[in-house]
């Protein structure tokens, strides 16, 4: 029983030989076809009698280009003419690739191939090989499928893109055609047929069959039309001209409408921002998709085409969204709330600054009060009245070398009083010397006596404090001490060094003394308890501490310690 041949399949299932074919004739040169990159597909009936013609075209790892166009055969010429006496005894076939074609005739060997003659025309206008016998035959360990071996070859030919080849084989003397074949050498470039998002991964699973076929992933216009308005939707391929996407969806998955099974067949690049993103190279997978990860948002352009027809390039715009949060109006916004914030902390510490300047300016405001009540207080009514007093006195007494000596005094007093008033720290031995100057005055009315000493270790002309704090406290040492004890007065004044603090002690021997719970009755101790309190504020790193100790019996001390005064 006759059985009609009609067959299309890989090398590795209808082919079995050891992956390469030597031609035998001794005038051709020895050939080598990687075979393992062909398809064959062959026409005939399994008789005898009737050669098979078959047709072996490069897939270059593309099976199937899924194409939906026919090869148009309605043409004048020889494939007219056969097409209606041959019925299915032909063949037509595309090839996507820029190689050669070849052309094999199972069932005509030596010893019939006189028999037969075979010509190539071009676009069934031009004869690219006239009407020829067979004079070529594969080697005898070149083995399709269970035919019989050493058969007849009729060669290798190629054309341009967008043009065919017809094979025909007939019987010499006939000019009925036994077999013929169409080859139309057809441009392509990568068709998208559908877009899966990550979260259709399953779905995409389901629909593909195996790893090199995509039949059954055709596109979905209505899932499309949901998402984009109809000017939206291109009307051939039924997908979104522009692909819009969220920033949680930047791992697009695009289809390409080709059964493909080695991963080089398929060249991509990626631009992002009109940079180049991604080089052109091979597609990470062998099969039919091309995945991409975890993409930054911008706007893409995807590049694909054939490695075989680099000339025929495929684009797809699409963009991935920028979360909200990474929008240009958020980031203006976010720069004008940092730069509000930073501007109102700028004012902040320049109000501050300001401030700490406002209290430094009332403290020193408030020094010069102080100082000026200092003066007041040396300088009050009594005091230059009983000093005037005294030296008159002397004057009155015919004494006046005394006179003019402490009156000398007394206008030195007065000039210390007004020039130091103006500074907020001399040294050590100006305030000794003005203690000294008052003490003097005060000897003509009181008749006391009174001594200073100075610690060797301390530097008076070096060592500062501040101007006029001593004065106050002498003064009641006199007023409210030795003025009831006259010639039993005595005032003694020690300056000494403990480590780096300096301490100054003011005693009197008054019987009468003050009480130290009463502090805020004598004037000058309470200007002066406002003067240390004011100064530890400004200087916190130089304090000054002072402690009163009276007894009726003893008299009064006065300590003053000035910590770090001497570092």
């Amino acid at each position: 029983m006759k059985k009609l041949l009609f067959i299309s399949c890989l090398i590795a299932e209808c082919i079995n030989c050891p992956g390469q074919v030597n031609w035998s004739e001794s005038d051709q040169p020895n050939k080598t076809i990687e075979w393992s990159n062909y398809s064959t597909s062959y026409i005939g009936e399994e008789r005898d009698s009737v050669p098979l013609l078959v047709t072996a075209i490069p897939y270059n790892g593309i099976y199937n280009l899924n194409e939906r166009t026919e090869l148009d055969m309605d043409f004048a010429g020889s494939a007219f003419r056969f097409r209606s006496n041959l019925e299915d005894r032909y063949r037509k076939m595309f090839t996507y690739s820029p190689g050669d074609v070849y052309f094999m005739v199972p069932g005509i060997f030596r010893k019939n191939a006189v028999l037969y003659e075979f010509r190539v025309v071009k676009d069934d206008s031009t004869e690219i090989r006239p009407w020829s016998a067979i004079t070529q035959f594969v080697s005898e360990d070149f083995q399709l499928n269970q035919l019989h071996t050493s058969f007849g070859f009729l060669g290798g030919y190629r054309t341009e893109w967008d043009h065919y080849i017809v094979v025909e084989l007939r019987r010499k003397g006939k000019t009925e055609l036994t077999a013929a074949s169409v080859v139309y050498w057809k441009s392509s470039r990568p068709r998208l047929v559908n877009i899966f998002s990550p979260n259709e991964l399953t779905e995409l699973l389901l629909k593909k069959k195996s790893p090199y076929q995509s039949v059954s992933i055709g596109p979905a216009p209505e899932k499309w039309k949901k998402l984009y308005t109809p000017d939206q939707i291109d009307s051939v391929t039924m997908l979104p001209k522009k692909l819009y996407l969220g920033d949680k969806e930047n791992s697009p998955i695009f289809v390409i409408s080709a059964d493909i099974y080695k991963k080089e067949a398929l060249i991509y690049s990626l631009r992002k921002d009109d940079k180049i993103y991604r080089e052109q190279g091979p597609n990470d997978y062998d099969n039919n998709i091309i995945a991409l990860k975890d993409l930054p948002p911008g706007k893409y352009m995807l590049q694909m085409h054939y490695a075989v027809q680099p000339q025929n390039i495929t684009v797809y715009n699409f963009e991935i969204r920028t979360p909200w949060y990474q929008s240009a109006r958020v980031k203006i916004l976010a720069v004008i709330l940092l730069a509000g914030a930073l501007l109102s902390v700028i004012l902040l510490l320049k109000l501050r600054q300001q401030k700490r300047k406002m209290i430094a300016e009332q403290a020193k405001k408030d020094q010069l009060q102080l100082g000026l009540k200092t003066i007041h207080s040396q300088l009050n009514p009594h005091f230059i009245f009983n000093a005037l007093s005294s030296i008159q006195g002397l004057i009155n007494h015919n004494d006046i070398t005394g006179a003019n000596h402490y009156l000398a005094d007394f206008g030195t007093l007065i000039r210390h009083a007004l020039t130091d008033s103006n500074k907020e720290f001399i040294p050590l031995s100006r305030e000794i010397e003005t203690l000294n100057i008052y003490l003097k005055l005060e000897q003509l009315r009181f008749n006391f006596s009174y001594h200073i000493a100075l610690d060797d270790r301390i530097e008076s002309a070096t060592t500062e404090l501040p101007s006029l704090l001593l004065q106050p406290l002498v003064e009641n040492a006199v007023k409210h001490g030795v003025s009831s004890n006259q010639e039993q007065g005595v005032i003694s004044i020690s300056v000494k060094k403990e480590a780096s603090d300096m301490r100054i002690t003011i005693h009197d021997n008054g019987m009468a003394g003050f009480d130290p719970a009463h502090l805020s009755g004598g004037y000058g101790l309470k200007l002066t308890k406002d003067r240390i309190h004011l100064l530890n504020e400004m200087n916190p790193g130089w304090p000054i501490s002072m402690q009163i100790a009276g007894t009726s019996a003893k008299g009064t001390t006065v300590e003053l310690v000035f910590k770090n005064a001497l570092t």
